[in-house]
């Protein structure tokens, strides 16, 4: 385990030192030379991306908040500028080997780069869209499934980016919205319940006719999960579902909701991955209160998009609704998610019964930045294939 966690330090610091030497040798040194003030400069800037994350989880939240503020920004704005380095490369290499001057290519990236990072800050920052979506379903089921709205939230990453202010104005977008249920799946903050207590409070007032639904994502099990789940079900009164289930019934209509810890709770709990039962625990714990599956809508809460692989084995389950994906947040990003974890953002078939959602993020987490996505509020209704005779 030592030497596991070792190795990835190695890497990391790699990484992070070949990453912005490589930026230094492409932008400042064609402009600057050998500067001392721009070698200090990314010297400072490394040791802030290396140990920044160590620094966010001690410090005041007032300082927390300048800090990560400055820490996000730069992680982002050098993904950004290492991406125009990339693309620009073959030119760089072209002009090196005919010994031809780079310092335009390097104004060039710095150009390109700014612009891309305005923009994409102007797409984090701006207020998250409503994004409506009819799904239908083949299970057969009472006529009053179309009109129920359902909402859907997911990674909002409270934070020192992500505050009080825009907590109120989510509230009263989403109560605008007269959801029925809202399902709130997972990453919902970075930092202990102290530290963000405040910061979170307006979700206090979200209100949904019949319910405000869960679950953890891996994020919570960085900020203490115990403490926010006894927050919210105590506090917030919302129904925290821990590889457990609820049932409600809604005129004719059953809806069973299944919600599962993230996979990061096998760890927390020293659970080998092969012992893998959260889903397995949801379901038994649906069919101890002897709930009605047929006819019903079953819906399963599982923060990343891959654990849908668990049901095949629970064939009644007809939908997973999950988010952790970001939708990539940045482009090209999207790639890399979808090989880790099949589905990145929207709707799609599992097979011929089942369907996953996977919300792309209602905040975002790190750099305040976004290229090809958005912050999303799901409001998604359920209709059937076939309306019943």
């Amino acid at each position: 385990m030592f030497l596991k966690m070792l190795f990835s330090i190695t890497i990391a610091i790699l990484v992070t030192l070949l990453g912005h030497y490589y930026l230094y040798s492409r932008i400042i040194f064609p402009i600057f030379g050998k500067s001392p003030f721009w070698i200090t400069t990314f010297t400072c800037l490394w040791s802030m991306t290396f140990f920044g994350f160590i620094i966010l989880r001690i410090v005041p939240h007032f300082l927390r908040k300048i800090f990560e503020i400055v820490m996000f920004i730069w992680m982002g704005v050098a993904f950004l500028f290492m991406l125009v380095c990339l693309l620009t490369s073959p030119i760089n290499m072209f002009l090196n080997a005919n010994n031809y001057n780079t310092a335009y290519l390097s104004y060039f990236v710095l150009f390109t780069g700014t612009i891309l990072t305005i923009y994409s800050m102007y797409l984090a920052l701006k207020k998250p869209i409503v994004i409506e979506k009819e799904i239908k379903i083949k299970n057969d089921l009472p006529k009053i499934i179309n009109d129920l709205k359902f909402v859907v939230l997911s990674d909002i990453h409270v934070s020192g980016l992500i505050g009080r202010k825009k907590m109120k104005y989510l509230a009263e977008v989403v109560n605008q919205l007269k959801p029925d249920i809202i399902f709130i799946t997972g990453d919902l903050m970075d930092g202990s319940v102290n530290q963000l207590k405040k910061e979170i409070a307006p979700l206090e007032t979200l209100y949904a006719k019949y319910g405000i639904y869960y679950i953890t994502g891996n994020h919570e099990y960085y900020s203490g999960p115990l403490n926010w789940k006894k927050h919210f079900a105590e506090k917030f009164h919302w129904k925290v579902i821990s590889n457990s289930s609820h049932s409600l019934k809604i005129s004719d209509l059953v809806i069973n909701i299944l919600g599962i810890e993230d996979r990061h709770w096998l760890s927390y709990e020293k659970i080998p991955r092969k012992l893998d039962k959260r889903l397995h625990q949801a379901v038994h714990h649906l069919e101890q209160k002897g709930a009605q599956k047929e006819h019903s809508l079953n819906v399963l809460l599982a923060h990343q998009p891959k654990d849908s692989r668990l049901l095949v084995q629970f064939p009644f389950i007809d939908i997973q609704i999950s988010g952790h994906t970001h939708g990539g947040q940045i482009w090209p990003l999207q790639y890399v998610v979808k090989k880790d974890q099949k589905y990145v953002k929207g709707l799609y078939q599992i097979n011929e019964n089942q369907q996953i959602y996977v919300n792309q993020g209602t905040g975002f987490w790190g750099p305040p930045m976004r290229l090809g996505t958005n912050c999303e509020i799901s409001l998604l209704t359920f209709k059937q294939e076939k309306e019943r005779s």
